[in-house]
């Protein structure tokens, strides 16, 4: 009988998991920029405005620490973020609006909402929309890179790569796109920005591949920072759950809770559980399983709760290795973008 298997993607694992001999430390040095886990509610607040906040707040005062909107204008962010303190609270924003305008807003609100101290992200992830487009070079050229990190407070994330938007389902080139993504974009705008850096992944079925994938970009994003002299920036990994509506949304709430674990366990800073069901209910039902992760399980107690789980170590590792292929073909001479351009991605 093999002491391997083989998964669909190609990587060679142990069945059972033990000690290869070598020293494998997935955390060593990988700066995490919250020392605490955040759950993300996402607001739509392109229709009715005032019911945005009041959906916001709710949600705040319910579970949720830290928000991702949809807006259609910068003009109605004061009206969105009423009462809402940016010091504490993470916004992450989406839309087609102009960067700078967002910051404007923001700088724009009370005192009392601490504005200065605004961090988050603006979610505009150029590849990502290239990709979606088929073209880099028409629709987002460099100068967009460079304009969308013009005036934006240093905490406020602007370099966003999304692991998913390729539309390869396996976790080694979800990891080689998502860092390779990063890489092109610092390389036009100067690594100086490295602490602008966010990744959003999404969790699979497989629980463990997961949490290897997760624990892969942090470990592969370190090397690099080290590489280009950048060792105290920081990574911010926001993971979602899958987002299917369930037939039988009760039996689907351990599933949903499992994929949010393994997100946990592999080092996301925010989390994002989609509800099983479109209800106010479902939503409280996701906010809470966040709240049992964080203060029921124990998880919080340990920085690195799976130190000595030598099959996800190995499994960490394989990807690593894997991706690092795809990613020295990606960023040399900017190829990620010729695929793009060529539509190959």
């Amino acid at each position: 009988m093999s002491d391997n298997i083989i998964l669909p993607n190609g990587l060679t694992l142990p069945i059972i998991g033990k000690k290869s001999g070598n020293t494998f430390h997935p955390w060593t040095g990988a700066k995490s920029p919250f020392s605490h886990k955040n759950y993300i509610e996402i607001i739509d607040a392109t229709k009715n405005i005032e019911e945005s906040n009041s959906i916001a707040l709710n949600a705040l005062n319910n579970g949720a620490s830290s928000l991702m909107i949809q807006i259609k204008s910068h003009k109605d962010l004061p009206t969105i973020l009423g009462e809402i303190r940016l010091d504490i609270c993470p916004i992450h924003f989406k839309g087609h609006v102009d960067p700078e305008l967002i910051s404007e807003s923001i700088k724009s609100l009370p005192d009392s909402q601490n504005p200065s101290e605004w961090h988050g992200s603006l979610n505009f992830d150029l590849p990502k929309n290239a990709i979606a487009r088929g073209n880099w070079f028409l629709d987002f050229p460099e100068k967009c890179i460079m304009e969308s990190n013009l005036n934006i407070p240093k905490n406020v994330r602007t370099i966003c790569s999304h692991a998913d938007s390729i539309y390869r389902d396996n976790s080694v080139d979800q990891v080689a796109f998502a860092i390779s993504s990063l890489i092109v974009q610092l390389d036009i705008i100067g690594w100086e920005k490295s602490d602008r850096c966010i990744i959003f992944i999404r969790s699979y079925s497989n629980y463990l591949e997961t949490i290897a994938m997760t624990q892969a970009i942090r470990i592969l994003w370190n090397s690099i920072l080290r590489k280009n002299k950048r060792i105290h920036s920081s990574l911010w990994i926001c993971g979602e759950t899958s987002s299917n509506i369930e037939k039988d949304p009760p039996k689907q709430l351990i599933a949903r809770g499992i994929e949010a674990q393994s997100l946990w366990l592999g080092g996301c800073d925010e989390i994002i559980i989609h509800p099983v069901e479109m209800s106010s209910k479902a939503k409280q039902w996701a906010r809470d399983q966040f709240l049992i992760l964080a203060y029921e399980t124990g998880l919080a107690k340990e920085r690195d709760i799976l130190k000595g789980s030598y099959l996800l170590d190995e499994w960490s590792q394989k990807i690593i290795l894997a991706a690092e292929i795809k990613i020295a073909k990606w960023t040399s001479n900017h190829s990620l973008i010729e695929e793009i351009q060529n539509k190959k991605l």
